[in-house]
């Protein structure tokens, strides 16, 4: 993330006002993070530059002809209030009176010319305008917050409206006959649907999965700062410090109330909105249903379904590498691997440090008679790990895999789970064996794989700390 630097020119300087309204789109694309101090000083420099009319002007006159204004006057207008939206979606509660202030001026700017661009190119603009307010969650802020500029949020479905009437007449055409077929069907697309993160009886396999048999599964996902607890026949979460995994749903617009009933959103839940977070590190905004009554006498638990750190310190350091033992499949020649019965990728990765160090040894014949990692648990050291968040039964499929298919195999491999202790409420384990192996040099195909994984983990880590590290390996 770059610093934010705004200035309102009085002589436009064309490549200058460019950059500024770059700056502040890549600002916009930034995940909210009011815990970091260049991000708070660059959502206060968004505040400060405000105008009293609501515009965030980035000419010191309003005075212009109508290209100019619609790209100096407006756009900017459009990217600096669906920050503020974004922010406000994220956490409402850290919003003083001057930020709402500034937000409810920046909806109402923003209604003046119902998001058009200028001249033949006004319907382009429009869509431009929407693909910004997009970016800052405008589908869940008019859903959860209505009446926060109601004259905005009426604009916003006056004008998907219209867009799902150019679909059904089959009418995509702007002004100069350009097609904008594929943009109208996506943004009706994403105005059709809500996402929504799961981690009850409405994942998978669960009671309730029904509810979403018209929705479209995106990935497994994760959302912090909460804790879950056991009602029974179903969980709840409530604000806390850990890690909840769940399910990342695409639901019809048409299937929502039946799952706000079930809830009982509004009384026995809340609707929120809050980032979700898949295992690339991808976010995007999502529902959360949030429980809304006492849980002291509840009982905590880590999730619904049952999950665990796995952390690899050898070629399943590779994500590539690591996911023939979950789909099944062979890197790069190696021997095949038999596909977990549930493929489901995992919630979240992390790099961890294991306080063993690590070592090669035994012959395999997946890499050439070489050795393979270990680590030895007789004293304390240190080694890089990848620490996957997988399902209990993931973890298991991929310790059978690691001793020949089934364990404990021969004994001559992995046979030992090694505690770590927690992480984000979850257990966190890797796998050994406890008996030294004789020391064997690893092929050279298995020390690039191990670079691969390191380089592809630690990005900033450089080569030749990486073989330095290797070599620290080698007894």
């Amino acid at each position: 993330m770059k610093i934010l630097r705004l200035n309102k020119q009085n002589e436009p300087d064309i490549d200058e006002l460019f950059r500024m309204l770059s700056d502040l789109e890549g600002f916009l694309d930034e995940d909210v993070n009011i815990n970091d101090e260049l991000w708070n000083q660059n959502f206060q420099t968004v505040l400060d530059f405000q105008d009293p009319d609501g515009s965030f002007n980035l000419l010191n006159f309003i005075d212009m002809p109508s290209d100019a204004r619609v790209d100096f006057y407006y756009m900017p207008t459009y990217v600096c209030t669906a920050v503020l939206m974004k922010t406000y979606l994220t956490d409402s509660s850290r919003f003083n009176t001057k930020e709402k202030s500034a937000l409810s001026k920046g909806l109402k700017m923003s209604c003046c010319r119902n998001l058009s661009g200028h001249g033949y190119g006004g319907f382009k603009g429009q869509i431009e305008a929407l693909n910004i307010f997009m970016k800052g969650g405008v589908r869940e802020f008019i859903d959860l917050f209505p009446d926060f500029c109601p004259k905005f949020s009426e604009m916003i479905r006056r004008i998907i409206s219209s867009f799902r009437d150019m679909e059904s007449q089959g009418k995509f055409f702007g002004s100069w006959g350009e097609s904008y077929e594929t943009e109208i069907k996506a943004i009706n697309e994403y105005f059709s649907n809500r996402n929504v993160f799961v981690y009850g009886t409405l994942m998978k396999g669960e009671g309730n999965a029904r509810y979403l048999q018209n929705s479209a599964f995106l990935c497994t996902a994760v959302i912090t700062g909460y804790q879950m607890y056991d009602v029974g026949w179903y969980p709840a979460i409530v604000s806390g410090d850990n890690l909840i995994t769940g399910e990342l749903y695409r639901v019809p617009i048409k299937d929502m109330p039946a799952i706000d009933m079930l809830e009982g959103e509004g009384t026995l839940y809340i609707k929120k909105c809050e980032r979700v977070t898949d295992s690339k590190g991808n976010t995007t905004f999502a529902f959360v249903y949030i429980y809304n009554e006492d849980v002291s006498n509840l009982k905590k638990i880590d999730s619904w379904k049952e999950y665990v750190w796995y952390v690899s310190y050898g070629s399943n350091m590779l994500r590539e590498r690591f996911m023939c033992y979950i789909k099944g499949g062979s890197y790069e020649g190696s021997r095949y691997r038999d596909p977990c019965d549930d493929t489901s990728l995992p919630i979240a990765v992390k790099t961890v440090e294991i306080p063993y160090d690590m070592y090669f040894g035994n012959e395999s014949g997946s890499w050439e008679n070489g050795g393979v990692s270990f680590i030895d648990t007789t004293k304390k050291g240190k080694a890089l790990g990848v620490a996957y968040l997988i399902t209990k039964k993931q973890f298991k499929h991929v310790r059978e895999q690691e001793n020949g298919g089934h364990f404990p195999g021969n004994g001559k491999w992995y046979t030992d789970i090694i505690d770590l202790g927690e992480m984000d409420g979850f257990e966190v384990k890797t796998i050994t064996n406890k008996i030294f192996r004789r020391y064997n040099k690893p092929c050279d195909a298995y020390w690039d794989t191990l670079i691969k994984g390191i380089k592809e983990n630690w990005p900033d880590m450089s080569d030749e700390d990486i073989t330095d590290y290797l070599i620290n390996c080698i007894r």
